[in-house]
């Protein structure tokens, strides 16, 4: 493949990350809408309850108080927009500073769940109403600009979704910011899809915050490890200042970690961190390509950084805000001197400047839009720090490609020593038997290294735990198809079923990884329905009693109900069936042909409980085992269960799962042989589905 053709490759598939990442970012705050007339938004027969959410927008009512007036101004106002961008209905334009009611009246059809409604950072203080009931503030807006306390964090508020009408009343006061108003949408739905919107919101950010953090601490740590290298400093802390812009904005991150931060500490920190990643940016590709960028420039970047941060820290938030022109432009100004400066390297065949070209050229347009976004000229998202990663994803391009030119050269010298060996040996005999022997002590040396190297993976063989085993595995049959030490065909073929054996072993421990997180959290949906344990227990029955009868074991199962055969327990039959399936295949993989497995239902009347047992005739439980048996990988020699090869979850899901539920579950010892495994949950009442 031609060199061209490969860099074509290159800028192709980077054209179609940037995409990707911007149309991932563009979906991630995509929402179902319809549009507010008069203040009113009638959203009868719009599925809540579907999985989607719905944006507020359109025109609400808004009452104008400017600073401290006592008659309002009252007209219809866009949402989401900055009122001092904006003109009322009536063509009356507010000021940027001063306090407004914005006020809305939903209409929508009863709901048999909660309601929820996600509010983004509204600059820069404000109060939500419902139906005349306070039910957030953030920040104290008041009348004027003493009275006013700014504050910014996105928040969520649950509602009553059973009425047909919801009145929201929205005061917001502004006299800390330049501008003032909704910036982003209110968003709207039933709990449940609201809560996956804020989770999708809150973890996008969360994997770029942290990718931010890691990248920065990594190149941090060359620095120290290599002085010399001070680009490794400048983009460690180009990475970290992004990431602090992030935290104080968006979701918020740093106000919820720190609670003691102030609105006007966090704003300061915003907009440091914004001029502090454009002049570190800067200096990391001056240091990268110093023949194209003059030192001049250089100086004079800084010079304007320490200006603009002194003046973030010694003006009044008011006045910075203000002044945000002044801060694109610096940034704007050095994004276009290095795009200019990558141009020149990229024509004098600088090694990687085509790629930073790129990945300059993408953070700038991700900085176009943020302007865009901040300034209220279109509606967009907060794209930087998506831009910064795709910088940083241009410059491991740019570091692959000079490991990849390094080791052509040193495949080359390698070429060429034995070139020179080849005619040493030609021309001095006397030399051929000292290499000779030189060959055979690294041979040697060689072969002892293959020893240690054996006994170090014995090593880690023998204390790898159900990941590092697994991975070790595939470790060595990529080394070994790469290598060319398995040659044959059928041989190769087999290696990779093994492998890929080895990784779907991996994908389902993981999925129980996953399972049993989202478990111990509470965050999986349950579909409850009562069951009779009469009905339950015929069901496993002849779900099982054939499969035992094959392998020549005695199954039975019986209720003992006292209620007249009313006894039931309300519970997620697929999920429960797993825990019983997990329970009876373990008795039934440690039962031996002629014991038995029995399963006992019984309503507890006077604990309110039903008791499920799954006893067996096996080998049973060594004591020691006991207290661990629920253990995430717990796993032992004198347990029945270590050899069964599983991952160790299972009866940790099992036990999560049974908690979800209200229940216990617990294991012992019969009293002559085998186990018992008990499961413990609250008893219902079958016909009116109410707890006994």
């Amino acid at each position: 493949m031609s060199r061209k053709k490969r860099w074509s490759q290159i800028l192709l598939g980077s054209a179609v990350a940037m995409f990707a990442l911007l149309l991932a970012c563009g979906t991630a705050g995509a929402a179902a809408s319809a549009v507010a007339r008069d203040g009113v938004l009638d959203l009868r027969g719009q599925p809540l309850g579907s999985g989607e959410v719905v944006a507020l927008e359109g025109d609400w009512l808004f009452d104008w108080y400017g600073d401290g007036s006592e008659a309002p101004v009252s007209s219809t106002l866009t949402v989401p927009g900055m009122w001092g961008a904006s003109k009322l209905g009536n063509g009356y334009k507010p000021k940027d500073q001063g306090k407004g009611v914005y006020r809305l009246t939903l209409l929508h059809d009863k709901l048999d769940r909660a309601v929820a409604i996600r509010l983004p950072n509204i600059s820069t203080s404000y109060r939500l109403f419902v139906d005349g009931r306070q039910m957030i503030a953030m920040g104290t807006p008041g009348s004027e600009a003493a009275l006013t306390t700014p504050y910014q964090l996105p928040a969520t508020v649950f509602l009553d979704g059973r009425e047909e009408k919801t009145e929201l009343r929205l005061e917001v006061a502004n006299f800390d910011h330049r501008s003032g108003g909704i910036r982003t949408n209110l968003i709207l739905g039933d709990a449940q899809s609201v809560q996956k919107f804020v989770f999708n919101k809150e973890a996008q950010e969360m994997i770029v915050f942290g990718s931010l953090v890691m990248i920065g601490l990594y190149h941090l740590g060359l620095y120290v490890m290599r002085r010399k290298e001070a680009a490794n400093l400048f983009f460690a802390l180009l990475c970290l200042f992004v990431a602090m812009r992030m935290g104080v904005i968006g979701q918020g991150l740093f106000f919820r970690w720190i609670p003691e931060l102030t609105w006007t500490a966090g704003t300061r920190i915003e907009y440091s961190s914004f001029a502090l990643s454009a002049l570190f940016g800067f200096a990391y590709y001056q240091r990268m390509y110093p023949h194209e960028f003059p030192k001049s420039l250089l100086w004079l970047s800084r010079l304007g950084g320490a200006a603009l941060t002194a003046l973030i820290w010694a003006m009044p938030v008011l006045k910075v805000s203000s002044l945000i022109g002044l801060f694109q432009a610096y940034v704007m100004l050095l994004g276009a001197c290095a795009l200019g400066a990558l141009l020149v390297s990229s024509y004098r065949k600088r090694e990687g400047a085509l790629l930073a070209i790129v990945g300059v050229g993408g953070l700038l347009l991700t900085v176009v839009n943020d302007i865009f976004f901040y300034n209220g000229w279109w509606r967009s998202f907060d794209l930087v720090s998506f831009g910064l990663l795709f910088l940083v994803l241009m410059n491991s391009f740019a570091i692959s490609l000079r490991f990849a030119r390094t080791f052509v050269r040193a495949e080359q010298m390698s070429a060429e020593l034995k070139e020179w060996n080849y005619l040493l040996e030609e021309r001095i005999a006397e030399r051929t038997e000292e290499l000779r022997m030189s060959y055979a002590d690294l041979e040697e040396s060689k072969l002892g290294l293959e020893r240690m190297e054996q006994s170090r993976r014995q090593l880690v063989s023998n204390i790898s735990h159900d990941l590092r085993t697994p991975m070790t595995l595939l470790q060595g049959y990529l080394e070994a198809l790469r290598d060319g030490v398995i040659s044959d065909p059928k041989q190769r073929d087999a290696t990779i079923r093994s492998m890929i054996m080895k990784v779907e072993g991996l994908n389902g421990l993981i999925q129980d990884l996953f399972e049993l997180s989202m478990l111990e959290a509470r965050r999986v949906s349950m579909a409850y329905e009562t069951v009779r344990l009469a009905d339950w227990r015929s069901r496993l029955h002849e779900e099982y009693e054939p499969e035992m009868r094959e392998k020549g074991i005695a199954f039975s199962s019986r209720v003992e109900d006292d209620t007249g055969g009313l006894a039931a327990v309300r519970i997620d039959e697929h999920r429960m069936d797993r825990v019983l399936a997990n329970l009876i295949y373990n008795a039934m993989r440690h039962t031996p042909p002629g014991g038995a497995v029995t399963l006992l239902f019984k309503a507890d009347e006077a604990r309110n409980l039903a008791r499920i047992d799954v006893a067996d005739t096996g080998p049973g439980i060594h004591p020691d085992d006991l207290p661990h048996l629920f253990e995430r990988f717990y796993k032992s020699d004198k347990t029945r269960h270590s050899s069964s090869g599983g991952g160790g979850l299972g009866l940790s899901i099992a036990r999560e799962i049974v908690e979800t539920h209200d229940g216990h579950l617990s294991a012992a010892n019969g009293e002559a042989e085998g186990s018992v495994f008990t499961i413990l949950l609250p008893l219902y009442d079958v016909v009116g589905a109410e707890a006994l």
